[in-house]
């Protein structure tokens, strides 16, 4: 079961190193690194070279002008692997990430698409938090609920999917999400919620980082409006507010109730005799 993982880049050379060092330093080597790069001036390129000369899973697309999701796209149709996922090159990894995925995959052949308990790293490496978001329904996800004014992102650095899951979405939904400036995540998470269930392992799979590049509020209000195109819904505030406390509640729950579970699955048997 391979990995193909797509990470998009222009002008990232401040932390992507540790990007790509978060995927080579994985438990579970059946991989590779397609990194696609928009047109960088500050080096980006040279620091993916330089892994390349080390590990021959990583290739580089230089397509200068190419856009964030247009990137992403262009990288999984050059994939060879059967799972897909991208990492922005600001994102990392968990060590355990790829086999945790695999296992789930292997066990549970029916799923589809899955993420974990996405987590959040400052810009020097320092985890800051882990969500307890373990509960994403089906209905929920297509409708256009899961964004940052209602329900929460669902991050994209803790999801993985099936490539035929990817591959089986129509042309004009593909087109969506490669023509998508900054909610290529969101536009492409309610067509897979078409098409099948999201699965939660609870466990930290990757996160992101927050730092100044990504904390503008104008990009944000940005992305929102791109989302609100694609269907997002919003409520009046206090139903906002009391919607989002019974997610984050219900969410939790589930996260303990699944975490108990899983530790049954793998639990050694106790010795007899």
């Amino acid at each position: 079961m391979k990995f193909s993982i797509i990470t998009p880049v222009l002008n990232g050379a401040a932390f992507l190193d540790a990007a790509i060092a978060s995927v080579r330093n994985q438990t579970r080597r059946d991989f590779e690194i397609i990194v696609v790069d928009g047109g960088s001036s500050d080096g980006s390129p040279d620091i993916v070279r330089r892994h390349m000369a080390e590990e021959p899973a990583i290739r580089l697309i230089e397509a200068p002008g190419l856009s964030q999701y247009a990137s992403i796209a262009r990288g999984f149709e050059a994939a060879t692997g059967e799972i897909f996922a991208w990492l922005n090159a600001d994102d990392l990894y968990t060590p355990w990430a790829f086999e945790t995925v695999a296992r789930r995959f292997a066990r549970a052949r029916d799923v589809q698409w899955v993420s974990g308990l996405p987590g959040c790293w400052d810009g020097k490496d320092n985890l800051q938090f882990i969500r307890a978001e373990a509960w994403r329904p089906r209905a929920l996800i297509r409708a256009g609920w899961c964004h940052m004014d209602l329900l929460g992102f669902i991050q994209q650095e803790s999801v993985f999917f099936r490539r035929a899951l990817y591959d089986g979405l129509s042309e004009k939904d593909r087109s969506a999400f490669a023509g998508a400036d900054l909610a290529g995540d969101f536009i492409l998470w309610k067509r897979f919620a078409r098409r099948a269930r999201l699965d939660v392992i609870p466990t930290s799979l990757g996160g992101f980082r927050r730092h100044g590049d990504n904390r503008s509020s104008r990009r944000i209000e940005a992305y929102m409006e791109e989302a609100r195109r694609d269907g997002a819904v919003y409520l009046p505030w206090p139903l906002t507010g009391l919607a989002r406390r019974v997610f984050q509640m219900a969410s939790a729950s589930r996260a303990m109730a699944l975490a108990r579970i899983e530790d049954e699955l793998t639990r050694p048997p106790a010795p007899t005799g």
